[in-house]
């Protein structure tokens, strides 16, 4: 006489499905929550983009100043440079917007000294390799009182990845603001909370060439999203399945 099939117990493999299927739903509405917020950011950067020029804020505004409110606006701003010190960001410039130039290099971030006093790193723009250094460059100098128009950009995301700025060599990867301002040694608290970048050369020949910004944002949220919530479906589907096997065994016994 053939030993009848053990029946699996029902709540140990229903416990586990919940326990996985919160963890699925949790995942997707994260996405789905994600995917609202980051095609609100595109169309607020892509508005910011659009609209006219504003003055750049001062001292006075930017207690209110944050990325979500003021990334990628658009503001005029005048005074003049200090050229006695840069940074220097490595940058391979694959898709030039702003001019010829293209290829490895460095994108040159500069002290800018307001006409009310107070100050702020303007990334000027790209340079190649060979012009890295502010003395193999000299036309590129501007001097005497400036009118510039650029983007107001925030602080890169850094990770445990992030290679730390060469402040020796001075060839830096991640821009953050108050770590350009310790280096070109400026007050905290004459320093405007954000960078701005030039949405066109100055100097002769447009050098550093501006209007490099790269306003992209990568946007597989749905995608993530499709994935979570096609897994759980796939799990709700094999948990009725066996749930169905199980039912069957349990007929198949009471019948023998």
């Amino acid at each position: 006489m053939e030993r009848p099939v053990k029946i699996p117990k029902l709540w140990p493999m229903t416990l586990a499905c919940l326990i996985a299927l919160g963890i699925l739903l949790f995942l997707g509405t994260w996405q789905l929550n994600r995917l609202s917020w980051k095609e609100q950011l595109i169309a607020d950067v892509t508005e910011r983009l659009e609209v006219k020029t504003i003055a750049a804020p001062g001292p006075k505004d930017w207690d209110a100043i944050t990325r979500k409110s003021h990334a990628y606006s658009r503001v005029r701003i005048s005074g003049h440079y200090d050229h006695s010190r840069e940074v220097h960001v490595w940058f391979a410039l694959k898709d030039p917007k702003g001019g010829p130039l293209f290829g490895p290099g460095y994108l040159i971030l500069t002290r800018f000294i307001t006409k009310e006093g107070w100050e702020v790193i303007v990334n000027r723009g790209f340079v190649p390799e060979g012009m890295k250094e502010a003395d193999s460059r000299p036309i590129t100098l501007s001097e005497g009182e400036q009118v510039i128009t650029g983007l107001m950009r925030f602080d890169e995301p850094r990770s445990w990845l992030s290679p730390p700025a060469d402040t020796i060599k001075n060839v830096w990867i991640v821009r953050q603001v108050w770590e350009m301002a310790q280096f070109l040694g400026l007050e905290n608290e004459k320093t405007a909370p954000y960078w701005i970048d030039l949405t066109k050369g100055q100097g002769e020949a447009g050098l550093p060439q501006g209007g490099e910004t790269r306003v992209v944002f990568t946007n597989n949220h749905m995608q993530y999203l499709l994935t979570w919530y096609g897994l759980a479906l796939v799990l709700v589907c094999v948990y009725g399945a066996w749930l169905l096997k199980r039912r069957r065994l349990i007929a198949a016994q009471r019948r023998a």
